[in-house]
């Protein structure tokens, strides 16, 4: 009998550990003021590694003002949680494919970095990493 209680106490802490560590804190300043948002490991690894039609990809690969509205209409319908994700992958890439110089690479990086603001995401002060050469 204490083998079993042992067993399953020892059962217990595992998932509550795995469940525990499936959360990061996230600080995102927003107006000055700092939140944090716990996000699920594996509900960010739901977002989309390569979406089809992703308009952003024109528009991060040629920098034209009406793409932008095409990216802007694609990422309103990419769910909020991924909104980040994919905007970051999509600069990577862009950064990777079409980047020839420093010039190119920032102002990918910072067509990328506005993209939150000029298409009225709920995460504006999100920062990308990069840029990513």
């Amino acid at each position: 009998m204490a083998e079993l209680a042992t067993f399953t106490f020892i059962l217990i802490a595992i998932i509550a550990f795995s469940m525990m560590s499936a959360y990061r804190t996230t600080t995102i300043e927003d107006n000055g003021h700092e939140m944090q948002m716990e996000i699920s490991r594996s509900f960010q690894n739901q977002c989309p590694n390569s979406v089809q039609g992703n308009s952003c990809d024109e528009y991060l690969k040629f920098l034209i003002g009406n793409d932008i509205k095409k990216c802007c209409l694609f990422l309103n319908n990419v769910t909020k949680q991924c909104q980040c994700t994919v905007i970051q992958r999509t600069h990577d890439k862009a950064q990777k494919n079409w980047a020839a110089d420093e010039f190119a690479r920032k102002s990918i990086h910072d067509a990328a970095q506005s993209l939150p603001n000029d298409c009225k995401l709920s995460v504006k002060d999100w920062r990308i990493e990069g840029p990513k050469g």
